[in-house]
């Protein structure tokens, strides 16, 4: 049995608990939990999550901002809401210039833009983090395949009797063999019946269903999960190192394909770093907003390599190199030295 101590629940529990869990929501919560440690947020009052104002900015693309008062506790403070509308008066462009936003509990935020309210985007775009449903759809349809193709692995044959009794003899072996037990039969004719086909050529009756050599495309679906993987994580600026190559690819080719794009995640700290501005300067409070220890180290290896590849001539690139000489690169100098990462 599951030790308990360790897991917190024992096996017989978690799969009592399975049909509450779904596997798209398993995987839009493993990619959802990435996206929340992009950032490391300083000075937010007590009012404030750092967790949910993650959340809700990658799941509804925006948070309001503005005082309000809680009606189940009676405290007043600065809360957030997601979600967030503009109405009222609009501006030239269209857009109204008050906020409009309720929190989950009830409690309404109003207020005039950039005087006593804010609306926080994800990005410049204001757009939500739909690539977590799209990556997760995917996820969902390789693990379907890879069930397939195990379950098509099996030697499986279609059969037909001539008895109700051999019928049910022959599934119950059926099903001891998918349990992993040893199955015995009792009934002499039955016996006799399974071996006719060997002797004479009659008896019963079977069509192999399945294809055994199937199993070699669960190889291709492996690494189609990588490819994926690595495409999610390379737009949010992070290379993954996986063990997947095509006969027909170098590994130098396959290391030179470990680029990464960070005008994405810079985009999001712009996007929080332009409200925290507003809100500091309407609320007096002193929020700020970084990237994770785990991405301010990728950003600055990101800055290193740019450096031992490029010229300022090429790309214009200025920076400090005593700055990032600090940066433990080995990882990427042992395996790629001469790539360069694409912007």
């Amino acid at each position: 049995m599951t030790n308990k101590r360790l897991f917190g629940a024992t096996l017989e529990q978690m799969r009592a608990n399975l049909d509450t869990v779904t596997r798209d929501g398993f995987y839009f919560n493993f990619l959802l939990c990435a996206d929340e440690m992009m950032f490391q947020w300083d000075g937010l009052p007590d009012t404030i999550d750092a967790k949910h104002l993650e959340d809700y900015l990658n799941i509804s693309g925006c948070v309001g901002f503005a005082r309000g008062t809680d009606i189940q506790t009676g405290k007043t403070g600065l809360y957030i809401a997601p979600y967030a509308a503009r109405s009222g008066v609009q501006d030239q462009y269209g857009e109204g210039t008050e906020l409009q936003a309720t929190t989950p509990n009830g409690i309404e935020l109003r207020g005039v833009l950039g005087v006593d309210a804010c609306i926080m985007y994800n990005n410049t775009a204001r757009s939500a983090q739909t690539d977590l449903i799209f990556t997760t759809d995917t996820y969902t349809q390789i693990d379907k395949s890879s069930i397939a193709n195990v379950i098509f692995s099996r030697v499986a044959p279609l059969f037909k009797t001539d008895s109700d009794k051999t019928t049910e003899t022959i599934q119950g072996i059926i099903e001891d063999i998918v349990s992993g037990t040893f199955g015995v039969v009792t009934d002499a004719n039955v016996f006799n019946d399974n071996t006719l086909d060997i002797k004479t050529g009659d008896g019963i009756s079977c069509v192999d269903i399945t294809h055994p050599e199937r199993i070699q495309y669960l190889q291709y679906l492996s690494e189609f999960f990588d490819v994926v993987t690595r495409r999610h994580f390379a737009r949010r600026g992070l290379t993954l190192k996986t063990s997947a190559k095509h006969a027909q690819v170098s590994q130098d080719e396959v290391h030179g394909l470990d680029s990464v794009s960070w005008f994405y995640p810079l985009n999001k700290l712009k996007a929080r770093r332009d409200a925290v501005d507003i809100i500091n300067g309407i609320f007096g409070t002193e929020i700020t907003v970084r990237f994770s220890d785990i991405w301010e180290q990728e950003y600055q290896a990101y800055l290193l390599r740019i450096l031992k590849t490029d010229t300022e001539s090429e790309r214009g690139v200025k920076y400090d190199v005593e700055s990032v000489s600090n940066v433990d690169d080995t990882a990427n100098a042992e395996t790629n030295p001469d790539s360069a990462a694409v912007v």
